[in-house]
């Protein structure tokens, strides 16, 4: 064969063919980096299943040929690694995949496909470039699969997978791949071992470019877009719908005109009828080839199938963002524990939401259309599920709620604020004027859900474990409910504590130096002990654990409302400054605490003494109380009660906020029928006692730690 192909290249010389420089380059290139024609082809990939499924991934040949290959000794070499056994064959029109955990497949998929495993590695969520060679390391078939730009997003986490569209088009063509039939709950979906629910013998009219200027009420709307096709385009459609409050008109379609280019790659237009304000309207695009091979850009499989907009104009003069949400469909509802607080539902989840949600910078600015997104009811308000394309601001999960206490609605967000100011990885927040289905519902707190798109954010890994602490669970399994890799089991959270339990001294040190980022532990504990979070050393906070880079373990605060000097019974001017410098480690005792009884003294079931008072926590208790550690500790405390907690840095913040919420104060009196006058004067004085915190708290704790020396 090497000598054929240098006789080729000698020819093609001669006949001047080719350019010298260009011959003596392929002259010297290896024969095993030249792609040879085969008809294996990658087929399908799951490279993301639902849940943190990892077990699940899976990568699916087809034998688009006539006849039997050998597939003996070939391998995928890059993206995953494995080497397929002896006498593996696949027949003409048959299918065979290869697994990350065979077991698994198994029993999510049936014994019956033909599938092998294990491979090793690990297929990327973001993107990655696999590789089939043959026995003599020829490469057969590769793609660069990715979750952005032109490429489908349903295979990104939402339960379905990538499918080749046209055994016979190109790799790497991103409109040579599509997503899998779309389930109605989330669960591992694909087509593994049976033909693509996109398969198709022509490849379809590729759909790019689809742009649309931001809508003017009651002027209609262009649309455009690029659709190219080899065959030739046949028709290009617009397809559309309007939508309000409970209702959706039927779909039109309107015939889209091609404005440049010729039939094989064209410009195309459409304009939408005028809307009048307060429309959402819903487009796709259809095209045929002159084959007769049909494409719908979004396909009906993505999890936004649409695209869309809202006509309004930006008319929000406010100091916050407003945020419409429209309930297409039936409204769905939230989770609730046994205890009546939101908590995550068992079971698969819907993998497509019926609602919409506007959102209006303040100030003007671009209004952000966030359509097919999942709308759910929880304590005080709701949750919005935004896709991981289109994200408001980073976060991919809002809370939006409103609870009983309106100060509670001021300390979450400055509570956040220190964490942050202190180097402490926490939620975004703000606050944001409210419509439910055209109904006002005032100014609400919006707090970013931890998550994955969190740990990005903060520069984490997103692949490692994060775990939500909740005080009503047993045992420790049953108080730590895992939010990342749910499927997989607790064992790094149980060896964690357990080693921790059974060193003290200077091992305890040692131990807790190779598995905490001591610095952001440190930062955690001091402050929650600025902020008398007496309910976020034992509970209401997140653990992570890094445990594809460092190692280390870390914490983040959550459920802040009950903070600056307020706590179940408190006085209503927040007056609290003692919480002792003690508090949250292994040997602390409630105030007031009786040995010798056991009866519950104000309410409080953790224990007799005050209603404050919580046991330590799992990581509080021997940390806290480990000497160096400790060291550590108040160390930082007094950094953060000398540089962050202080008049100077705290009070422009207070100052900013109340400001920005004191005409949302007004606006929400009024709405709900309460005196604006006494509502002002409750906001006031709750801004206040913010302020009296940092003067009353700080000076409390200053005076302890030098009583630490």
């Amino acid at each position: 064969m090497l000598e054929a192909f240098g006789n080729m290249i000698t020819i093609a010389l001669r006949k001047r063919q080719i350019p010298r420089c260009v011959c003596l380059l392929l002259v010297a290139m290896p024969l095993s980096l030249i792609a040879l024609d085969s008809d294996i082809v990658i087929n399908e990939i799951m490279f993301h299943p639902p849940n943190d499924r990892e077990d699940l991934q899976y990568v699916e040949l087809f034998n688009r040929g006539a006849s039997t290959v050998e597939v003996s000794n070939w391998a995928f070499t890059k993206g995953i690694k494995f080497v397929f056994p002896q006498n593996t064959k696949i027949n003409s029109g048959a299918y065979l995949v290869v697994c990350r955990n065979s077991a698994a497949f198994a029993v999510q998929y049936g014994g019956q496909i033909s599938a092998l495993g294990n491979f090793s590695g690990k297929l990327s969520h973001q993107g990655d470039h696999l590789e089939l060679t043959d026995a003599r390391k020829q490469i057969i078939d590769s793609v660069k699969y990715s979750d952005r730009g032109d490429w489908p997003t349903g295979p990104d986490g939402y339960s379905p997978s990538l499918e080749r569209i046209c055994p016979q088009a190109e790799s790497q063509r991103a409109e040579n791949w599509a997503t899998s039939k779309l389930p109605p709950m989330k669960n591992p979906a694909g087509t593994p071992g049976k033909r693509n629910d996109s398969f198709s013998t022509n490849l379809p009219p590729a759909i790019t470019k689809v742009e649309f200027k931001p809508p003017v009420p009651n002027q209609k709307s262009t649309i455009s877009a690029s659709i190219a096709d080899a065959d030739g385009v046949r028709t290009a459609t617009l397809l559309y719908r309007s939508a309000i409050t409970g209702r959706e008109s039927a779909e039109k379609e309107i015939p889209m005109t091609r404005v440049s280019g010729d039939e094989k790659t064209g410009r195309y237009q459409a304009d939408v009828e005028a809307q009048p304000t307060g429309r959402l309207l819903r487009f796709r695009i259809k095209a045929v080839d002159a084959n007769g091979a049909v494409r719908f850009q979004p396909s009906e499989n993505e999890p936004r199938p649409t695209y869309s907009f809202f006509t309004s104009a930006n008319t929000n003069t406010a100091l916050v963002p407003f945020g419409f949400v429209l309930h297409i469909g039936p409204t769905e509802q939230g989770a609730r524990s046994r205890m009546g607080y939101g908590a995550a539902r068992s079971g698969p989840f819907p993998t497509r939401g019926n609602c919409a949600f506007i959102y209006l910078p303040p100030g003007g600015g671009e209004v952000q259309t966030f359509d097919h997104v999942r709308v759910t009811s929880r304590k005080g308000g709701f949750k919005v599920r935004f896709q991981n394309d289109r994200t408001l601001n980073g976060m991919t999960t809002i809370n939006v709620i409103f609870e009983s206490s309106p100060h509670w609605i001021l300390a979450e967000p400055l509570a956040y604020e220190l964490y942050r100011l202190a180097g402490v990885p926490a939620e975004l927040t703000g606050h944001i004027r409210v419509w439910m289905d055209d109904r006002p519902m005032g100014y609400h707190l919006q707090i970013e859900q931890p998550n994955k798109s969190f740990l990005t954010r903060n520069k984490r890994d997103d692949s490692g474990n994060l775990y939500k602490l909740i005080w009503y669970g047993q045992g420790v399994v049953g108080q730590h409910e895992k939010k990342t890799n749910p499927a997989t089991s607790h064992e790094d959270l149980v060896k964690l504590i357990n080693g921790l339990n059974r060193k003290s001294g200077a091992d305890q040190w040692e131990f807790i130096k190779q598995n905490f980022n001591v610095e952001e532990m440190a930062s955690y504990f001091a402050v929650n002990m600025c902020l008398q979070n007496w309910d976020g050393f034992f509970n209401n906070y997140f653990a992570y654990h890094d445990t594809g880079g460092t190692g280390k373990w870390e914490m983040y605060p959550w459920d802040e409302d009950k903070t600056w000097g307020d706590y179940d019974g408190a006085s209503r001017q927040y007056d609290w400054y003692e919480m002792p410098l003690t508090y949250g480690m292994n040997g602390d005792r409630s105030p007031g605490f009786n040995p010798l009884s056991r009866a519950l003294n104000q309410g409080n079931p953790f224990g007799n003494g005050v209603s404050w008072w919580r046991q330590p926590g799992y990581f509080s208790g021997p940390l806290l109380a480990n000497p160096e550690f400790r060291k550590l500790f108040l160390a930082r405390l007094r950094e953060i009660c000398t540089a962050i907690f202080t008049e100077e840095k705290m009070f422009p913040i207070f100052d900013a906020m109340e400001k920005r919420l004191e005409p949302e104060v007004r606006v929400r009196a009024a709405i709900f029928g309460e005196d604006p006058g006494n509502a002002l004067r409750v906001f006031h004085n709750d801004m206040q006692s913010f302020r009296n915190q940092v003067q009353n708290r700080r000076k409390f704790i200053l005076s302890e730690l030098s009583k630490e020396r």
